[in-house]
């Protein structure tokens, strides 16, 4: 496995950002535990700049080198110096006038002498400077390598968190659809109650009336009156409107008042607010009819709160 990744090509494609992140970070292991590793790694990325400056590398390969390579200031710094350093070796030299060869004075043997002596010194000063340099880049590597699994580890609590967020939402979302159901089974079942009878009682047959129904349902709302029944009790229920008195009044669907009361009383019921109607059973035939309710307002002026409509089926 390490015979493969040490392969130039690959680590050119290291460089050039080609890897998968997997086969980043066995490049990345590599070179952080092995250090003949990373120096096969710093020879690679020399050549690879060599061959930038020299425009030796294909389309594909200079736009990768430039978009990824180049992203860090210190790579930028040396790609910069080996363009002015091939710049300067390409620039053609002076001719230089040759001079007879002659021997060099005591002084100048004398300080020849030192130079050889001091060569070993300056050699040993400048391998140092540069282990310091292999360490320090190592060093930023490693700091680089930690701040991007950083970066990832936050990317994915992240996404945790959004898909944690999706799924609350979703969840209020089914529970509010659970809300609006239950809500129109009720609607649904209190449309299916108007116009059920209570129980009577003393020849007193009753009924629960939701204000709102449109006239053409009339049909559909059938209140059927026993022949012993000596008065109708209507409870009739409404949720708009609010008057010190009311007035109800009961039509047929021609037009034809049969039955009306003012100065009815309303009281609290749930939501809304109720009226008893007390209407004598022989007033209703088998026929269509209106109830309309009505709210006085301070002035003595009628105020519409709502109909009814229903038939009487006897």
């Amino acid at each position: 496995m390490r015979d493969e990744i040490v392969k130039e090509e690959n680590l050119v494609r290291y460089l050039l950002g080609q890897m998968s992140e997997e086969e980043q970070e066995r490049i990345e292991e590599g070179y952080l535990g092995d250090r003949e590793f990373f120096e096969r790694l710093l020879a690679v990325e020399d050549e690879l700049i060599d061959a930038y400056v020299r425009d030796r590398l294909s389309h594909a390969e200079r736009e990768r080198f430039e978009n990824h390579f180049m992203r860090t200031p210190a790579r930028r710094e040396r790609v910069e110096f080996a363009r002015e350093w091939m710049s300067f070796v390409s620039s053609p030299m002076k001719k230089r006038e040759v001079v007879p060869a002659k021997l060099p004075s005591l002084r100048e043997s004398v300080r020849m002498k030192n130079i050889v002596v001091w060569l070993p010194l300056a050699a040993a000063v400048a391998l140092a400077i540069g282990g310091a340099w292999l360490f320090m880049q190592t060093a930023q590597l490693r700091q680089q390598l930690e701040q991007m699994r950083a970066e990832k580890a936050a990317y994915d609590s992240r996404e945790q968190q959004l898909q944690q967020q999706v799924t609350d939402e979703r969840d209020r979302s089914r529970q509010l659809l659970d809300e609006l159901e239950r809500e129109r089974q009720k609607r649904d079942l209190e449309d299916r109650d108007q116009g059920a009878s209570l129980p009577s009682r003393s020849g007193i047959v009753a009924f629960v009336l939701n204000l709102g129904v449109a006239r053409g349902e009339a049909e559909g709302r059938r209140l059927v009156i026993p022949p012993d029944a000596e008065q109708v009790r209507l409870r009739v229920n409404f949720k708009v409107g609010d008057y010190k008195s009311y007035r109800a009044t009961l039509e047929t669907v021609d037009g034809r008042e049969v039955w009306s009361r003012a100065g009815l009383q309303a009281r609290e019921q749930g939501q809304g607010k109720t009226v008893i109607l007390n209407i004598p059973a022989s007033v209703l035939r088998d026929d269509d009819y209106i109830l309309t309710l009505k709210g006085v307002t301070p002035t003595g002026e009628p105020a519409g709160v709502g109909e009814y409509s229903f038939r009487v089926v006897r």
